[in-house]
């Protein structure tokens, strides 16, 4: 009896805790509510693009006659193939409508290293959707040269200023290799702000990894990627530069928009994964102190040379030496005081 009676016991005190730890959740979301995060439909960038406030003779999109695709991520495609299929694509993966003037000049910037499979079944589908979506672009590779460990964030930052060496562009897309769109109502267009476009993904269950996440497809205009300082250059391995990013548009004020996640979906072409960096965690908690020097302002992060600039018939590719990583990255952990909190970094994952 005495058993029993301490077994019924700890099962309502269990109740009771869970009852407890729920309502503290809901209170904790309550007070936490964040709005920087906003859902807004595709058709609405074209509307947001019209900074001259006139129709004439921009391209206009009929979205009835868009939709989902079909998207293989199985194939093994051909550059043959791939140019057979598009013949409208010029040197350098670039196009641009002639009977319209597009409402943005996008330059879409791949960080690239061993991975010619991905980058061929991706571009096999971006041709054809960009040319639905009546987009001027240019597909820049940019290819880490070398063995060290990847640094995507670098990679994205030369993108951006090796692109602009090329032409003005409205745009800029940051786009991983691995990832195809599902539907060809998700423009490759840029608002005012920075808009996810990879906001499901087939891997994560078509839901958006947490509410800040930006990883993946993101589109920002030149203006507000300069006023982020870019993205970090110190991540060296994969994980956690998508987290510093995020968190730098988040205090520079700048909202986060994505499509619906019917519209927004994106599949993942399988492979091997990477191995995370094991510093990563620790860099991200101080991010605020090494953002203002940590980016494109950088002139000792933002060191690479350019050993050669291709134009293949499907894109541009760039090949660059961005040195190598520090033997520690106590380097770039200047003073510890400066962190953000733990509290911080649970409200930003968790809001």
């Amino acid at each position: 009896m005495r058993c029993k009676h301490h077994l019924l016991k700890c099962r309502r005190f269990l109740v009771q805790l869970a009852v407890f730890v729920y309502i503290c959740l809901v209170v904790f979301a309550l007070f936490n509510y964040r709005s920087h995060c906003i859902e807004t439909m595709p058709n609405t960038l074209i509307e947001m693009s019209k900074l001259d406030h006139s129709n004439e003779g921009k391209c206009q999109l009929n979205f009835d006659k868009l939709g989902g695709a079909v998207v293989d991520i199985f194939g093994e495609p051909s550059e043959e193939s791939i140019l057979k299929a598009n013949p409208h694509v010029a040197k350098g993966g670039t196009w641009m409508p002639d009977d319209c003037k597009s409402w943005q000049r996008v330059a879409i910037i791949i960080p690239y290293r061993d991975r010619l499979h991905h980058l061929l079944v991706l571009l096999r589908r971006l041709h054809p959707m960009l040319k639905l979506q009546k987009i001027a672009y240019r597909i820049f590779v940019v290819e880490q040269a070398g063995n060290d460990k990847f640094n995507r964030g670098k990679l994205m930052n030369v993108g951006f200023l090796e692109a602009l060496r090329f032409g003005q562009y409205d745009c800029l897309v940051f786009q991983d290799v691995d990832l195809l769109p599902e539907d060809d109502r998700n423009l490759y267009l840029c608002d005012s702000y920075a808009r996810h476009l990879a906001a499901a993904i087939d891997e994560m269950r078509y839901h958006v990894m947490y509410y800040n996440y930006a990883g993946g497809v993101i589109a920002m205009n030149k203006h507000n990627f300069k006023n982020v300082n870019g993205y970090s250059n110190s991540y060296w391995g994969w994980g956690n530069e998508d987290d510093d990013f995020s968190a730098r548009i988040i205090e520079s004020g700048l909202l986060l928009t994505r499509p619906p996640p019917h519209i927004g979906r994106f599949k993942m072409v399988r492979h091997t994964k990477a191995t995370r960096s094991e510093s990563g965690n620790e860099l991200f908690l101080g991010w605020r102190e090494r953002w203002p020097r940590d980016g494109l302002n950088d002139p000792v992060g933002m060191n690479y040379t350019v050993q050669s600039v291709k134009e293949f018939p499907l894109y541009t590719t760039i090949l660059v030496d961005i040195g190598q990583p520090p033997p520690s990255m106590d380097v770039y952990i200047t003073d510890r005081s400066k962190d953000v909190s733990l509290w911080w970094f649970f409200k930003y994952y968790f809001p």
